[in-house]
Order: C-alpha cells, then sequence, then structure tokens
C-alpha cells in the first residue's frame, strides 16, 4: 500500500513539473553552482532572482511575467549566468542585471514592456538574437529596447528591436561592440553617450525619428550599416554631437532628410560611404578642420552639403551633379566641386526653410551658387571631385553579367522553340 502511495506521489510531482505549477524560483534557489535549469512549456507569474552561477533555459513556450512593476527577471551580483530561449512580458522592465559579470541573454522575446533589458555596472556581457516589441505610446512613456549603464566589455549583436523609445541606449560604457542588430519604428535606433571603445558594424535602422545618435563619445567606429527612412521634421540618419575620433566608413545612408550631422566635433573620418536620395547628404556646425570627407558617393541629394563658416573638408569624392570634365584622363575633374548653397546655409540656421527645399526657386539659387562660387576655396569644395563612381563599375559589371544570362537564356528558348516547331 505503502509503494502505491509513493507511486500516486511521484507521479503527481512529475505531472506538477512538466507544466506551469514548475516552481522557477525554488529550482533557482536550490540549483548547484553551474547547474542547467531546463524550464517546461508554460504561462509563470512571478519576479524571479538569480543570485548564483546557472543557466535558465526555457523550453518551447515559456513565458515569465512580472506580478507588478518590478522586474520580471533579476539578476544580480553574480558571475557566470545564462538565460535562454523564454518570453517576458512586464508592466515596467522585462530583465535586470545589475553588477554581473560573464552574463548572456540569448533566444529572448520581450514583449508589451517599458525596458526590455536593463543592464548596469556588469562586465563582459553577451545580448544575442533577442527580439523586443515595445508597444503603440508616444516615445515619452516609451522606455528603451536594451539600456546599458556604467558597464565594460559589451556585446549586443544579432538582436530585433521596435516600438521603443531608443532601440540601444548607452552611457558611460567602456569597450561595446553593437553588431547585425534591426531597429525599427522608434526615436533613436541607436544612442551613444559619455562612451568609449565602440563598433557598430553591420546594423540597420529604419523608420525611426534618428537612426543614430552620438554624443559625447570618443574612439568610435560606424561601418557597413544601413541607415534609411528617417524623415521627421528634426530627423537625421547619424547624428554626432561633441564627438571626437570616429571612423565612419561603407555605409548606406539612403532616404534620410539629413544623411549625417556633425555639430562641435573633430577628428572624425566619413569614408566610402554612399549617400543616396538624402534632403542633405551632410551637415556641418562647429566641425574641426581634421575631420575629413573622402572617397564617398553622392548621387539622388537634394543637397550635397551645407555647413556654418566653418565649412567642411570635401577630398575625392563622387557627386552625380559634378559638371566638369576629365581632360588629363586621371579619373578626377580638372575643375573643383562647389557644395556651396545659399539656401543650404539658411536651413542650418533656420531648419523650417527645408519645406521649401525642392521648390524651382531654390533650384535656380543653388545651380546660380555653383556657377559664382567656382573661387571659393576653403567652404563646402572638393578640389579632386571624381568622376566615375564605384557604384557605377559595380552596376556596370553586373549588367554585363545580367546581359550574358539573358542572351544565353533567350538563345535556348530561341532553341527549343524551333525544335518544337520541327517536331
Amino acid at each position: 500500500m505503502k509503494q502505491i502511495s509513493f507511486f500516486f506521489l511521484f507521479c503527481l510531482f512529475t505531472s506538477q513539473t512538466a507544466y506551469a505549477e514548475f516552481d522557477i524560483q525554488f529550482a533557482i534557489d536550490q540549483a548547484k553552482t553551474g547547474e542547467i535549469i531546463h524550464i517546461p512549456a508554460g504561462r509563470y507569474q512571478g519576479n524571479f532572482t538569480v543570485k548564483k552561477p546557472i543557466i535558465l533555459r526555457g523550453e518551447e513556450g515559456v513565458e515569465l511575467y512580472s506580478l507588478n512593476n518590478n522586474p520580471a527577471l533579476k539578476i544580480e551580483h553574480v558571475a557566470n549566468v545564462s538565460v535562454e530561449n523564454i518570453m517576458i512580458s512586464a508592466k515596467n522592465k522585462g530583465i535586470v542585471a545589475n553588477e554581473a559579470e560573464n552574463l548572456e541573454l540569448r533566444e529572448i522575446e520581450v514583449k508589451d514592456v517599458q525596458v526590455g533589458i536593463h543592464i548596469q555596472r556588469s562586465k563582459h556581457v553577451r545580448i544575442l538574437e533577442n527580439r523586443i516589441i515595445g508597444n503603440q505610446s508616444h516615445y515619452a512613456e516609451k522606455g528603451n529596447g536594451i539600456a546599458v549603464f556604467k558597464s565594460e566589455d559589451i556585446a549586443i549583436e544579432q538582436n530585433t528591436i521596435e516600438q521603443v523609445q531608443d532601440g540601444i541606449y548607452v552611457e558611460e560604457v567602456k569597450q561595446i561592440d553593437v553588431q547585425r542588430n534591426k531597429v525599427t519604428n522608434s526615436r533613436y535606433g541607436t544612442h551613444f553617450m559619455y562612451s568609449s571603445g565602440v563598433e557598430v558594424l553591420f546594423n540597420t535602422y529604419l523608420h525611426n525619428v534618428t537612426g543614430l545618435m552620438v554624443m559625447m563619445t570618443t574612439d568610435l567606429e560606424i561601418a557597413n550599416n544601413t541607415v534609411s527612412s528617417h524623415n521627421d521634421f528634426n530627423s537625421y540618419g547619424l547624428l554626432m554631437y561633441d564627438t571626437q575620433q570616429a571612423m565612419i566608413r561603407k555605409n548606406s545612408f539612403h532616404n534620410n532628410r539629413v544623411g549625417v550631422a556633425l555639430q562641435k566635433s573633430s577628428d572624425i573620418q566619413i569614408q566610402e560611404n554612399r549617400f543616396r536620395m538624402n534632403q542633405t547628404a551632410l551637415e556641418g556646425t562647429k566641425v574641426e578642420d581634421d575631420s575629413i570627407i573622402n572617397d564617398n558617393q553622392f548621387t539622388g541629394n537634394i543637397l550635397t552639403a551645407r555647413s556654418d563658416h566653418q565649412g567642411l573638408r570635401l577630398i575625392g569624392n563622387f557627386y552625380d551633379d559634378y559638371t566638369g570634365i576629365d581632360v588629363a584622363g586621371d579619373g578626377f575633374g580638372d575643375v573643383p566641386y562647389v557644395a556651396v548653397s545659399s539656401f543650404g546655409q539658411w536651413m542650418v540656421r533656420q531648419p523650417v526653410y527645408q519645406f521649401f527645399v525642392a521648390s524651382p526657386s531654390v533650384m535656380i539659387l543653388t545651380s546660380l551658387d555653383q556657377q559664382i562660387n567656382k573661387t571659393e576655396q576653403n567652404l563646402l569644395v572638393d578640389n579632386e571631385p571624381k568622376l566615375l563612381s564605384d557604384m557605377r563599375k559595380t552596376e556596370f559589371s553586373i549588367n554585363i553579367i545580367q546581359l550574358l544570362i539573358g542572351l544565353v537564356v533567350s538563345m535556348c528558348g530561341l532553341w527549343f522553340w524551333k525544335r518544337g516547331m520541327r517536331i
């Protein structure tokens, strides 16, 4: 009889652990160092805390839901924690990590929250392959998708973030890699403040107010990103304020109100980028002359550049509206390219003028500027403009390949048609 009773108790216990009755906090508290806790599928209400080195791994269909304004999951004063494959819903913050080291958050979906993932005073953190979805409220009422404060050695990679205030917010962080993320329909795609040792690579920023906002940050590389469709009244593809030692390279700035804006910055290198169909490709205010814009491609922009009296150093770029010729045959125009625009200068002082940017009178004024200012030596002048862009070379090679493939397909089709006629 006792054996039968033990059997039924065992079955009851196993049936509870197989579903949402599984006690996550009890399992965390009882786990040994380095133990893997497998969370069965189900919806778990509570505010869970991790203070020991463990791995939390959810089965498909695991959701943690906070009971109140406290985080659904808190990780604090601990090293070597991993959280994988769970869904989190919360009224305020989804996951909060404080003074954590060697932390990994992977394949987590956070939805309907104010702040998705909040990291502070932590080291060696990896935030990988997560999906964070905010809500439909105004930006002022939202929190950030991923926020990192006063931390070191952070990797934020392959995350998808939408409908939040700032997709990725970074403040007082040393050594951070932001790679292969996609941020859409938010205020700022990524926002840096007071940070150093920053890499922003292969990300996609679409339909935000501003793609990248960089403020009081040094030692920065932004490369191979797609920054597109930021068109509000105060929108920018990339805005850099009081920033030093930055390399902006091989990015695509497409269909933005302003592609790149530099304000009160120095030692900025802008190289090998593509500026396409922006209202204004470049804007500069109080930019030091150690900043250089070279070997970029400007196509289909309404205004190439506008600046204050200090200007921007343009060297060896391709401009689709350049009308000079290359007598020497060295690939560079024989007369300077002049990007000076009276209307552009006015827009720096009065942004509201942007609503008239494509009017016929402005187009005529810009054309007159380019003719009259041929002798300008310092302000928005490229003395070695390229005549053939690398993009055109690439498109030409692709078109040749497509033409050959088309000819082969056409000849094969004609041969089969003739053979069918004979039969």
